[in-house]
């Protein structure tokens, strides 16, 4: 039986042509964790950004290949720099209210902390650190990947993320699959990280829902990759179908920018998703 703590944690950031900023924002928690390993999918190398940083490890791809194969390559160096956990962290989440030391503390005192594959931060989108819930340990279906404490162990149960997702529902794709390996994902709800969701989330009318626009590239993708989470989980079916239509909804109803564009990516991706798929 491991002990009751979270140790050896190494952190892995994703980049895409980063400015002044995101090195501000690493340098918030980077005292917190042994390594900072910042694997660049930029086109041009930005390792003059990295420099004040002494605990970083800069790897330029040099081309964007995704948020899968650049988590993949900074959890395989993690590894060899001795890491059990890694903290997955985007370029513009920043820890504001906590700390990932505290983060971390927090994370230690679940009971069954031999069984979690992923501890997650409530998110905090729309910057009002609030939670809607007392349970102070949730576990959840899915989290997003951003401040993630990840095992590496259950990363490399899962064989890494799935590199042709490229972008969306990378994380989606994780948690189901360490669900399906017994592996347990914790919502931290007492800790806060601040998530800047693509352009920003929108308030919907009449609701208290947010709505968050994406550039309208990215709509194939989330079509596509929710019709492949539901080839590879079927018994998650219902919850993704969900999804499925509520895109589609939000779509026609509230995203008036290129919407006729968005919506062609996102049918085209939804059904070349349906298309025969396998691991």
């Amino acid at each position: 039986m491991e002990s009751q703590r979270i140790n050896n944690v190494i952190a892995v950031v994703v980049w895409y042509n980063p400015t002044e900023q995101e090195v501000e924002t690493i340098k918030l928690y980077c005292k917190d964790v042994l390594r900072v390993i910042v694997v660049d999918n930029s086109n041009s190398n930005h390792a003059k950004l990295i420099s004040s940083i002494p605990n970083a490890v800069y790897i330029p791809l040099l081309t964007n290949y995704g948020i899968a194969y650049a988590l993949n390559r900074g959890c395989e160096h993690a590894l060899q720099l001795g890491a059990e956990w890694v903290l997955t962290m985007d370029q513009d989440s920043q820890w504001k209210q906590h700390s990932v030391h505290e983060y971390i503390q927090e994370a230690s005192l679940y009971q069954q902390i031999e069984q979690v594959g992923i501890f997650s931060p409530f998110h905090d989108c729309v910057g009002e650190h609030k939670r809607h819930t007392k349970i102070r340990f949730e576990p959840r279906l899915t989290v997003m990947c951003s401040g993630n404490l990840l095992r590496l162990k259950a990363w490399q149960d899962a064989n890494g993320f799935r590199e042709d997702f490229f972008i969306d529902l990378v994380d989606d794709e994780m948690n189901c699959h360490l669900h399906q390996l017994n592996w347990k994902i914790i919502r931290l709800n007492y800790i806060f990280l601040n998530h800047h969701l693509g352009r920003g989330a929108h308030n919907l009318l009449f609701t208290k829902h947010t709505y968050t626009p994406h550039p309208a590239w990215r709509y194939y993708y989330i079509g596509r990759n929710l019709q492949r989470v539901i080839q590879l989980y079927p018994m998650y079916q219902s919850y993704y179908n969900h999804h499925v239509w509520k895109v589609l909804k939000r779509l026609c109803l509230y995203d008036w920018s290129n919407k006729w564009n968005k919506l062609h990516n996102y049918i085209k991706g939804w059904r070349e998703g349906k298309l025969p798929y396998t691991k």
